[in-house]
């Protein structure tokens, strides 16, 4: 029997709702997948829709894979997409790409959190105690959120991070803090993964129409 190949590695640059899709067809068919999104958290606008009109059921659960539907509970976001075969990078630029198709080198630019997800504990102490407010980008600047912050409100992991522009670095989250899962001096890391293939799914943003009425 001749022996069973394996599957190479893939890319998904974009982790919105076509980028999720792409990564989970993918992980079912055997390929590792690197995920990567430049955005603190996974969903894309998709995130922003939560429930949908008429039956207020999670949009999010329309990309599920179409083999293997009955574990599909697993892949629900909002208890943070699951799968082996996927190795999921939030707050990652891609800032170079050589090579040729099946053997290609990305350079990735890791973006410092300041929190450390693989020991927080999720409760929120920092965001209690956070004293700078600034507009909160998730909902069109009609609210105010912390320094530190969820990127998206209602996301499973809460997946905490500093906003390195606001933060005052007051130093009043490391006093709460019970993991010492903070770090304000975190940098930026760089690294480098080798692939076989990359799929490009950089997906849409809101726009506002007036713009484009101005110009005519």
């Amino acid at each position: 029997m001749a022996e069973k190949k394996p599957a190479g590695t893939v890319l998904v640059a974009g982790a919105g709702i076509s980028g999720i899709k792409a990564a989970i067809e993918l992980a079912e068919s055997g390929c590792k997948v690197i995920l990567t999104d430049d955005s603190p958290q996974i969903g894309g606008i998709l995130a922003k829709l939560d429930y949908q009109f008429p039956t207020d059921h999670c949009g999010m659960c329309r990309m599920l894979p179409l083999v293997g539907r009955e574990y599909a509970s697993q892949y629900c976001l909002r208890k943070s997409l699951f799968h082996e075969n996927i190795e999921i990078l939030p707050f990652t630029e891609i800032t170079a790409v050589q090579g040729d198709g099946g053997n290609y080198k990305v350079e990735l630019l890791k973006k410092a959190r300041c929190i450390d997800p693989a020991i927080c504990n999720e409760m929120g102490e920092c965001l209690d105690v956070c004293p700078v407010e600034v507009e909160d980008e998730f909902n069109q600047g009609l609210t105010r959120r912390k320094a530190v912050y969820q990127a998206v409100p209602h996301n499973t992991p809460k997946l905490l991070l500093i906003d390195q522009q606001a933060c005052t670095r007051c130093g009043e989250c490391l006093k709460v803090c019970p993991t010492n899962a903070i770090n304000l001096e975190a940098e930026d890391e760089a690294e480098t993964r080798e692939v076989h293939a990359i799929i490009l799914a950089s997906g849409v943003k809101l726009y506002n129409t007036r713009e484009f009425e101005d110009a005519r």
